[in-house]
């Protein structure tokens, strides 16, 4: 029997979300060495992992998928689709790969849903490099996914302040100095109930102390726990 179960996306999805789990996986493995390095260097003069902070290592990956991992993405498609999520937003598009999980969730929510209300569903994406939305794109199309997802170009401190209608479920997967801005931005518009899921929050717990702070503070707007293992998760719920 296989360690983990079986992909949670349609046949097509899948096969294109497979193929690019393995090809980040590739470009990991083949990079273990400089970002060891690089790693190493973060930790002693930043006191974090997460080398991408500065204008070098935003550099080193902006070539690569470092998608998140298949357990975890079938995890936030699963809590997609466990709420009814058919609003949701994702910081941090990168190549797509887990916003095909996201769309593939807003699609199968309104599938099970729809009685005749035309309700429209959609992953509004963010993603600074247009190189990256170009391809994103593509693989969202190939997905099969492409007509339930909206990515905006630029700036999310720009791009996040247009959101009409509540908002389901958000995942923060960015540069780590953007994920408070980002929430901050999107909080608002958070329904009661609504989860908001941020990836490698143990691995990077230093960088991420101000956007823990917002989510795990008694009085503030929710509830949160974290899941370790593979960098870890925070998942967040919003307060009625």
């Amino acid at each position: 029997m296989d360690k983990l179960a079986p992909s949670p996306l349609d046949p097509l999805a899948a096969a294109v979300a497979n193929r690019l789990h393995a090809q980040s996986k590739k470009q990991i493995i083949g990079s273990v060495p400089a970002i060891g390095r690089r790693m190493a260097v973060s930790l002693l003069r930043e006191r974090t992992i997460d080398f991408t902070q500065g204008e070098e290592g935003k550099r080193f990956v902006a070539d690569k998928l470092v998608a998140i991992a298949p357990a975890k993405a079938a995890l936030i498609h699963m809590l997609a689709r466990s709420i009814g999520a058919t609003r949701i937003v994702e910081a941090g598009t990168s190549f797509g790969v887990s916003t095909i999980y996201l769309a593939a969730a807003v699609r199968d929510n309104l599938a099970e849903g729809e009685a005749g209300n035309g309700e429209r569903g959609v992953v509004i994406g963010t993603e600074h490099e247009p190189a990256k939305v170009q391809r994103a794109l593509r693989n969202l199309r190939e997905a099969g996914v492409g007509d339930y997802v909206e990515i905006r170009e630029g700036d999310l401190r720009e791009t996040l302040r247009d959101l009409d209608g509540p908002i389901d479920f958000m995942l923060v997967d960015i540069w780590t100095p953007m994920a408070l801005p980002a929430l901050e931005l999107v909080t608002p518009h958070l329904r009661p109930g609504a989860l908001v899921v941020c990836d490698n929050v143990v691995g990077a717990a230093t960088a991420y102390r101000e956007y823990l702070g917002f989510v795990r503070d008694p009085d503030g707007p929710f509830t949160s726990v974290t899941v370790p293992g593979n960098g870890g998760l925070e998942i967040s719920r919003k307060r009625g």
